[in-house]
């Protein structure tokens, strides 16, 4: 019974701080109105959709063998719109 509950919360836990971090970037795009936010934003609500096919259909994940692959290309998209944001509004400062 333990161990259902730990298993529970490892698959649960990814879930939330994607929300997580969702919420933090809508935050900061209400204030800033990046574009570089918008990119980031966009790739992790995909990214959060994945997570989401996983925990529901995961039979999918191994008859699509691209699945991996388009999944870290958001990954990679989430990175660079956050650092595209940082560089931003390094500038901003310096300037």
């Amino acid at each position: 019974m333990q161990g259902d509950i730990f298993s529970m919360l490892q698959s649960l836990a990814p879930l939330a701080a994607s929300v997580m971090i969702v919420a933090a970037l809508a935050i900061l795009w209400r204030g800033s109105r990046s574009v570089w936010l918008i990119v980031a934003l966009a790739a992790e609500v995909a990214g959060l959709i994945f997570r989401g096919v996983i925990a529901i259909a995961p039979e999918f994940t191994r008859a699509t063998p691209l699945f991996f692959t388009v999944w870290m290309l958001c990954s990679l998209i989430f990175a660079g719109g956050l650092l595209g944001y940082a560089l931003e509004v390094n500038q901003r400062r310096s300037t």
